[in-house]
């Protein structure tokens, strides 16, 4: 089984001023989603996505980027420095194989 990944940047949240900054972010708001090569019963892709949020990390007067010039790139750096990415595909990827190999079930009663 081949999983694939995606980083969805939602939203950022920023301050309108900080010292004497415009629209930093100070939070970012993240979707990752791993999708499966093997298909449901109805011929879709296993899916499972986790939602969170991460800081952005401390302002650098001297390297800080106007909101406007601002790269997903940039941004999924921010997010990579605060998460261990391994973890949330280790995670992914279990809940990957239980959708598609269930260890229960639930059933039911017989009468």
């Amino acid at each position: 089984m081949a999983n694939t990944y995606a980083w969805t940047i939602n939203k950022l949240d920023v301050r309108p001023t900080q010292d004497s900054l415009s629209d930093v972010v100070y939070n970012i708001h993240w979707s990752y989603t791993a999708t499966s090569d093997q298909l449901d019963p109805d011929g879709n892709a296993y899916t499972e996505t986790v939602i969170g949020t991460s800081p952005a990390g401390e302002v650098d007067p001297d390297n800080f980027t106007a909101f406007a010039d601002l790269t997903e790139s940039q941004v999924q750096e921010w997010i990579n420095a605060d998460l261990s990415i391994a973890n949330i595909q280790e995670s992914v990827d279990a809940t990957l194989n239980e959708k598609i190999t269930p260890s229960s079930e639930r059933k039911d009663v017989p009468w």
